[in-house]
C-alpha cells in the first residue's frame, strides 16, 4: 500500500526536475522552437566535455536551507560563507546527501599528485590552442551573459511545459516567443557557435601540452584562493546570475504543484539514485536545531489536496579557480607513491541505467536552485498546527519536502533565523532558501587513456 507523504514528496521531485530540465522529455514544439536544435541545459559543453552523454542528477534538499538576505560578497568573510556552502561533493543521491569531501580537496588532489603522459603538441596544434583561447577571451562574457538569459527562458517554457503535461493550463505563446528570441541572442550576440567550438579545441588538445597545461591550472587554482579574517583558505565561488540578482524580483520562475499534478505526475528516473525513502518518511520534518542534525523527525499527514506555489531560480555556480575539463580528462593519472594513489574518484555512474557509482567524488554541482514566496493552499488539522507552531516558537526547524518554513542559518559572521507561517488553511515561507542542487554525474575518474605514452614505473 502506497504512502501519501511519500507519494507527495516523490512526485514532487518529479516535476521539479522535469520543470528544470534535468530529466527532459521528446518535446515537438521545443524542437521546432529551437530550430531542431538539442536544447541546452546548464552550462552541458563545457562540463560534459569528453563525455558523449552527459547526464545530470537532481539533489533535493530535505528540507531547504536558509540563505542571509544582508551578505556583502566584496567582504571576505561573506565571500568565504557562500563560497563554503556550495563546496560540499553531494553523494549519489535524488535526495541531498553530503559526501565525506569538497570540490576543492578533490580538485587541489589532481593538481598535487597527477601524472601527465609524454606528450607535446605539433605547432599546428599550439596555434589552434592559442586561437581558442583567444576566441574565449573575446567572447566568453558575452557568452555567459546571454546564456544565462536562455536558461531563465527555457526554464519557464520547462515549467509551463510540466504543468500543461499533468492536465494544467496550456503554455502560453509568450514563453515560446522569449525562448525563441534568448536562442537569437545566444546564437548572434553571445557567439555561440565560435565559443563551443573554441571550448571543443581545448577539451581535446590542452591537455597534451602538460607542462604549460598544469603550471596554468595551479596558477588559476592559486589566485583563485583566499584567505578568510580567521586564517582560513578557501577558493571563492562567482554565481550567474550574481547574488545581488537574488534578492530582486527579475529572473525568477513561477512553480506550482496541486492535485492535477499529484494524480497525473509520472514517476522520475531519477528516484533510482541512491535508493528509496525510510518508510518512516513523513512530508513533514522538525528538528530542535537548524541543521537537522539533532532531535529530527518526521511528521505523517493525512491524504489532503495541497497547492504548492513557489518562485525558483536557477543559480550556475562559476569556479573561476577549477578547469571543469580536468574532471573528463584521459590525459592524467595518479603518481605511483603518492598519498593519493589508487584513489577512486568515481567509477562512472549511469541515472538511466541504474548504475550507482562509488567514489569520492561521483557527481558536482553545477547549479543551485533557490525558493523564495513559498505559499501551500490546503487543509492541516489543529493539532499539526499546534506542534508545528510550538518547534516554531522555540526557534526549532521546520519544513515541508523541499521546503523549509522555519529555520536557522550559521555561516560566517551571519547567524539568525528566518520564520514562515503555518496555519490550519495553509503555509507562507516568503524568504530565499535554496532546496536543491543541479550535479553533473562525472564519468570514471581517473580514467587514463592507455595509448597515451605514460612514464615508464
Amino acid at each position: 500500500m502506497s504512502d501519501f507523504n511519500a507519494d507527495l514528496f516523490v512526485k514532487l521531485f518529479s516535476k521539479l526536475s522535469l520543470a528544470l530540465g534535468v530529466t527532459p522529455e521528446p518535446n515537438k514544439e521545443l524542437a521546432t522552437l529551437l530550430d531542431g536544435d538539442a536544447p541546452r541545459r546548464r552550462g552541458d559543453l563545457q562540463l560534459a566535455a569528453g563525455q558523449d552523454n552527459p547526464q545530470f542528477l537532481l539533489a533535493i534538499l530535505n528540507p531547504g536551507q536558509y540563505i542571509p538576505l544582508d551578505l556583502n560578497l566584496g567582504n571576505i568573510d561573506d565571500l568565504y560563507a557562500l563560497s563554503i556552502l556550495f563546496n560540499p561533493v553531494p553523494q549519489f543521491s535524488w535526495v541531498y546527501k553530503p559526501a565525506a569531501s569538497t570540490v576543492s580537496n578533490s580538485y587541489s588532489s589532481i593538481l598535487d599528485y597527477k601524472e601527465a603522459p609524454l606528450t607535446s603538441l605539433t605547432p599546428e596544434q599550439k596555434k589552434k590552442v592559442a586561437d581558442a583561447e583567444k576566441v574565449l577571451a573575446d567572447y566568453k562574457d558575452d557568452y555567459d551573459k546571454y546564456q544565462g538569459e536562455y536558461w531563465v527562458a527555457l526554464d519557464a517554457f520547462d515549467a509551463a511545459t510540466a504543468t500543461a503535461r499533468n492536465g494544467g493550463a496550456p503554455v502560453p505563446p509568450s514563453l515560446g516567443l522569449k525562448l525563441q528570441a534568448a536562442k537569437r541572442n545566444w546564437d548572434g550576440l553571445g557567439h555561440r557557435a565560435k565559443v563551443d567550438s573554441a571550448t571543443a579545441v581545448l577539451a581535446e588538445l590542452e591537455a597534451l601540452e602538460p607542462s604549460s597545461f598544469w603550471y596554468r591550472l595551479r596558477e588559476r587554482y592559486d589566485a583563485g584562493t583566499k584567505t578568510a579574517s580567521l586564517g582560513s583558505n578557501f577558493q571563492a565561488n562567482g554565481f550567474s546570475p550574481p547574488y545581488q540578482s537574488w534578492l530582486g524580483d527579475k529572473g525568477w520562475t513561477q512553480f506550482t504543484f496541486d492535485q492535477k499534478d499529484m494524480d497525473n505526475q509520472q514517476r522520475s528516473e531519477l528516484i533510482s539514485a541512491g535508493g528509496g525513502l525510510d518508510v518512516s518518511y513523513g512530508i513533514f520534518r522538525v528538528s530542535g536545531e537548524g541543521s537537522y542534525e539533532e532531535d529530527s523527525k518526521f511528521v505523517k499527514i493525512k491524504e489532503t489536496e495541497l497547492k504548492f506555489s513557489a518562485k525558483l531560480m536557477r543559480v550556475a555556480i562559476d569556479r573561476g579557480w577549477m578547469n571543469p575539463l580536468v574532471l573528463s580528462s584521459r590525459a592524467w593519472r595518479w603518481l605511483e607513491g603518492s598519498p593519493v594513489y589508487g584513489t577512486v574518484l568515481s567509477t562512472g555512474g549511469d541515472v538511466f541505467g541504474d548504475v550507482n557509482p562509488t567514489g569520492e567524488m561521483t557527481v558536482i554541482p553545477t547549479a543551485a536552485i533557490l525558493c523564495k514566496d513559498l505559499k501551500v493552499e490546503g487543509r492541516f488539522e489543529d493539532t499539526l498546527v499546534e506542534e508545528m507552531n510550538r518547534i516554531i516558537q522555540a526557534n526549532g526547524s521546520v519544513g515541508i519536502g523541499p521546503f523549509s518554513i522555519s529555520g536557522r542559518f550559521n555561516m560566517e559572521n551571519h547567524s539568525g533565523s528566518a520564520k514562515g507561517t503555518i496555519a490550519n488553511n495553509g503555509i507562507a515561507a516568503p524568504d530565499l532558501q535554496m532546496i536543491a542542487l543541479i550535479c553533473q554525474v562525472l564519468p570514471k575518474l581517473p580514467d587514463p587513456d592507455p595509448s597515451l605514452p605514460w612514464p615508464a614505473a
